[in-house]
């Protein structure tokens, strides 16, 4: 797997305007655009920029939509990733719900990770294909709920459940096995906090276990985007 490319912004607003940027121009070039949405805080600007300025030079009706990973609550609960994407994407962008796969955390993660491969895998058969896949980056090096040394990182599932060490332990996370189906990989992440993480990803060698970022790489392309206080700090 090759090396991703850095793209480096000098504030976080204008990195995550990239990305999206680079997300809307992929998904328009592609007949059955397909994205992975990712979790946490990071996204929420990149969600509002696709939903604001790129609307013109996008039918967002074709896209479909899914999930790198979710907290195991109900999808109206302040933590869940699918409340960030509807409130952000799904409600400004007037998506249609049959466009939408949402990872069921409220049923727990073995369940809701089974239900979720289960769908991947009856529309794929083998890994399947995404357009863009985009991940975040948290400063202990997870991405998605892929944390360092996770025996999922490794997991022949397309979907696994996983406890983490965080206020939410129980979650569901795609596998390696199913985020390197994309033909593109985008990691957004901004922040001092950040630094140690992404010098750690750069620095990894292919499908490093210690560094989960190291064990995903598109068919087609790897980016990294982020702002100069992630790089320098």
């Amino acid at each position: 797997m090759s090396a991703p490319a850095l793209v480096v912004l000098d504030t976080a607003e204008e990195a995550k305007e990239r990305c999206a940027a680079a997300i809307a121009d992929a998904l328009a070039e592609d007949p059955m655009p397909r994205l992975v949405l990712a979790g946490g805080q990071t996204p929420r600007l990149a969600y509002q920029f696709l939903a604001q300025r790129c609307t013109e030079s996008l039918d967002w009706r074709r896209v479909e939509f899914w999930f790198g990973d979710e907290r195991c609550v109900a999808p109206t609960h302040p933590l869940s990733n699918y409340r960030l994407a509807e409130e952000t994407l799904f409600q400004p962008l007037r998506v249609t719900l049959e466009n939408v796969h949402r990872m069921l955390g409220e049923l727990g993660a073995e369940e809701g990770a089974e239900r979720y491969a289960a769908r991947l895998q009856e529309l794929w058969d083998g890994s399947p294909v995404f357009t863009v896949a985009l991940l975040g980056l948290g400063p202990e090096g997870h991405t998605a709920s892929l944390y360092p040394g996770s025996p999922a990182l490794a997991a022949l599932e397309l979907a696994v459940g996983v406890r983490v060490p965080a206020a939410s332990p129980e979650r569901i996370t795609l596998t390696p096995k199913a985020l390197c189906g994309a033909e593109r990989v985008f990691f957004l992440l901004t922040g001092p906090e950040k630094s140690l993480a992404l010098r750690a990803a750069l620095q990894a060698g292919p499908s490093d276990p210690s560094v989960p970022a190291s064990c995903i790489r598109g068919r087609c392309e790897t980016v990294i985007f982020c702002d100069r206080a992630a790089l320098e700090s």
